[in-house]
């Protein structure tokens, strides 16, 4: 592939890389996306940008594929991938410029990684000399207030630390929500259950319900048709009333029905109804009668109310049965003027995190780095090792990175200095974030570091260099570093191997071959 054609591929993946990499940090930039249709968007969150920008080529939809699937998996670090690999890139270009073959660059940037990987293993510190709390407060970069801050990573901490404790299948990452509303800072709070921002269906249903036994309904709440189905899915049964008495007969006898479902619901303890459904409304007063409270519209939070109150999903009313249905304390609130339902199961323990925001552009961005900050608690307590952060371990595998390439005398040596030069990207994309000059400040960490003071670092919220784990440590989980640095070299590699583009739909050669004679 020739020098142009390169270029050519792999320049929207810079300028991507560049734009998602100025809102890393607390200080992040913001950046305002104007879609074909007329949509504009504000925002400082590298994912939601990847979403909202539209991309055609295949370079730079294949890094936003990649960063959507570490974001799903680890659910932190996207932005500091994307900025790591956009540098490895970087360097990667200038190095084949001077003549060195992709193949050897490829090999350099894994030898580097072994060695970054070795060297981030042995400077790992354990998760109890800082407490789960400071990995929560680094990686929550919604907010710069300090107490609110403090406030938020200890109720992170405390949820993920129970969480974690469960017996769950993916380690208790799902059992802790956040639901992110406007109202005051100070509102901010973390609830023992699930909370759903919804109105119980009627205002005559009890607000509170203890010990209620919990029906799960898949389909609408109402009377049911007569005739409207069979046990077969390819059959139903038509029904023909031919007088007024007749119709008022059929619709007597459904309404019969209706109260008989609902008697023997109640009568089996079904006190709390959430469908995925409606609840129609010529039912809600019979339900309210009954002593029932009922919330429709459930979807995304159904499986949460499934895992937390241990009942299962029926089709109606008539499948609820004491087997089928779970159990939990239900509570409505009314918070800066919306309406929640809150369920404490007796099943598996959930744990929502409600988040207050002063205004709807700031909602989803705290929303974000609480389900990040979320997402790092739960690294670190699996593998209850931390690294420096701030860009203290970038500098410090930097320097390893370095000293293990001046004793390769093979070419591999210029690729594995390239893929050192690329890790200061983070610290420097740090420090011009919070205001400081960011080559300047690379260069007072790799002055520090050389001293021996291997835990100096920029602290974007103080504006500072400083050792990030004396006062207000700055931490990150080790494995999600690594993870980091694992998907941003496996992604540079993939793309700087491209040697040309191809159409799928046309493969066809330029010139026709012969005939067979």
């Amino acid at each position: 592939m020739d020098s142009d054609a390169r270029h050519a591929l792999l320049a929207d993946v810079d300028r991507v890389c560049d734009l998602v990499g100025t809102t890393l940090g607390p200080f992040g930039t913001n950046k305002l996306v104007v879609e074909s249709g007329g949509r504009v968007t504000t925002t400082a969150s590298s994912t939601l940008l990847l979403e909202r920008l539209e991309l055609d080529d295949p370079a730079t939809t294949l890094l936003r594929d990649a960063a959507t699937d570490f974001r799903d998996e680890w659910g932190d670090g996207s932005t500091r991938m994307v900025l790591l690999t956009g540098a490895l890139l970087s360097q990667a270009d200038d190095l084949i410029e001077r003549g060195l073959h992709p193949t050897t660059v490829a090999r350099g940037y894994r030898d580097a990684f072994d060695i970054a990987s070795e060297r981030l293993d042995a400077r790992a510190r354990p998760l109890s000399l800082v407490g789960a709390e400071r990995v929560a407060e680094t990686a929550l970069t919604g907010t710069r207030n300090p107490a609110t801050r403090r406030r938020v990573s200890e109720a992170i901490a405390s949820a993920v630390t129970n969480a974690a404790a469960d017996d769950s299948v993916d380690g208790g990452r799902t059992n802790v929500d956040v639901v992110a509303r406007i109202g005051g800072v100070g509102d901010t709070e973390l609830v023992d259950g699930v909370v759903i921002e919804t109105p119980p269906v009627s205002d005559a249903m009890p607000r509170r319900q203890r010990d209620a036994g919990v029906a799960l309904l898949s389909s609408t709440v109402d009377v049911p048709r007569l005739g409207g189905a069979t046990d077969s899915s390819k059959q139903s049964i038509s029904l023909d009333v031919e007088s007024f008495e007749d119709r008022a007969d059929v619709g007597a006898y459904e309404r019969d029905e209706f109260r008989r479902m609902l008697s023997n619901a109640a009568d089996a303890g079904c006190r709390f109804i959430a469908t995925q459904g409606a609840v129609n409304d010529r039912v809600k007063t019979r339900v309210a009668d009954a002593g029932i409270t009922a919330i429709e519209r459930v979807d995304d939070d159904m499986r949460r109310l499934v895992r937390n109150t241990g009942g299962r999903v029926v089709p109606t009313l008539e499948d609820v049965t004491p087997e089928t249905m779970g159990a939990a304390d239900v509570g409505f609130e009314r918070l800066a003027g919306r309406e929640f339902v809150t369920v404490e199961g007796t099943a598996e323990r959930m744990y929502t995190l409600l988040c207050r925001a002063p205004d709807p552009r700031s909602v989803s961005a705290f929303e974000a780095s609480a389900t990040s900050a979320i997402s790092a608690t739960f690294q670190a307590l699996a593998d209850e090792r931390v690294v420096p952060g701030g860009g203290a371990t970038e500098i410090d595998l930097e320097r390893s990175v370095r000293e293990a390439a001046r004793g390769t005398a093979s070419r591999e040596q210029l690729a594995m200095e390239g893929f050192a030069r690329a890790l200061t990207e983070i610290p420097r994309g740090l420090a011009a974030s919070a205001g400081l000059d960011g080559w300047t400040s690379v260069l007072r960490l790799r002055v520090a570091h050389t001293e021996g003071r291997s835990s100096m670092g920029v602290d974007a919220l103080s504006g500072e260099i400083r050792d990030v784990l004396d006062a207000d440590p700055v931490v990150e989980p080790r494995r999600l570093q690594r993870a980091i640095l694992g998907a941003a070299t496996d992604l540079a590699v993939q793309l700087i191997r491209i040697d040309g583009q191809l159409s799928a739909s046309n493969l066809a050669d330029d010139e026709p071959s012969p005939p067979v004679q």
